[in-house]
């Protein structure tokens, strides 16, 4: 299997390890909304489609954008390492802070889809979600790890 299946693979396996962390920080008042999902609100609005997604429909689609957000950055980080680090959780902590970094200070502003964690997220939020991307980056790079080989995947 490809080094950026796997890294996919890793990736959506991190996404579903920071986004128990959202659920709980969610049912726990930390926030209102998450991150992801006012992120696909605004692109619904601004590409007109939130006129014709149902309720259902909407919610699968920003679950399935933060999935697939969430996969290719892993398939990125699969590229980037090559072979799985020696040590995972630095190496995952320093990948999420920069899936962090990168996407709420860097592309999401630039695209003026999100207006970073100055502009519309609580303290709470913020620390909420750089401890998110902090658990997507180490369950991802664990997932790495120990994916390197197929049958570990499906063996």
């Amino acid at each position: 299997m490809g080094t950026l299946l796997l890294g996919g693979v890793a990736g959506v396996i991190g996404t579903a390890a920071m986004s128990a962390l959202l659920v709980i920080a969610r049912t726990a008042g930390f926030m209102e909304s998450t991150p992801p999902r006012r992120i696909t609100e605004r692109i619904a609005r601004q590409s007109g489609t939130d006129r014709v997604l149902s309720g259902p429909a909407f919610e699968a689609s920003w679950v399935a954008a933060h999935v697939g957000y969430g996969a290719v950055c892993g398939a990125l980080y699969a590229l980037a390492s090559g072979r799985p680090p020696a040590s995972p959780v630095p190496a995952g902590l320093v990948f999420g802070g920069l899936v962090w970094a990168g996407s709420y200070l860097g592309i999401l502003p630039a695209l003026g889809i999100y207006d970073g964690p100055d502009g519309e997220e609580s303290p709470a939020t913020t620390a909420t979600m750089v401890s998110a991307h902090a658990v997507y980056g180490v369950a991802t790079a664990l997932a790495r790890e120990r994916i390197r080989e197929p049958e570990a995947l499906f063996g």
